[in-house]
């Protein structure tokens, strides 16, 4: 009788590291793609109207500003018109810095003077000109914490 062989499958080392490697770039990428897509919209950048003034015109903004005082009279047919809702708002912190905005679309209907806005668009000149139906109205919270009211035995004295 001859030497005894086996007959066995011999898996070349080289081969089974480049399988892993192969495995592991695919898993990072789809990671990467899932992670890309699922942020998306929220890399985009938010300016106050003193941040979107400094910026360069032409790039795409989330623009966070309170509605300026102003009369402001059936706003939604004026932002269906032709000539769209022109309207002015200002800085959260510093209410002299203000800045005209074009808007088309639907208006929400929290939309008033003093109400907190968040809209998509860019600067042209010194006019924000929003996306169609890009506004969104923040509303105050009714869980803001409101003082305590005075006790009656603090009251009385």
């Amino acid at each position: 009788m001859g030497p005894v062989t086996e007959n066995r499958c011999y898996h070349h080392p080289m081969k089974s590291r480049l399988r892993f490697v192969l495995a592991l770039t695919v898993a990072l990428a789809l990671g990467g793609l899932l992670l890309f897509f699922s942020i998306g919209g929220a890399l985009q950048t938010y300016v106050s109207p003193a941040g979107l003034l400094k910026s360069p015109p032409g790039q795409t903004y989330r623009l966070d500003a309170i509605v300026s005082d102003q009369p402001l009279v059936n706003p939604q047919d004026a932002a269906d018109g032709p000539n769209g809702l022109t309207f002015l708002v200002h800085d959260k912190e510093r209410t002299a810095v203000r800045v005209q905005v074009l808007y088309t679309g639907n208006v929400p209907d929290a939309f008033k003077a003093g109400r907190e806005i968040v809209m998509t668009g860019e600067r042209r000149g010194n006019t924000f000109v929003a996306q169609r139906g890009s506004m969104i109205t923040l509303c105050p919270s009714k869980f803001v914490s409101k003082p305590d009211p005075p006790t009656p035995a603090a009251a009385k004295s």
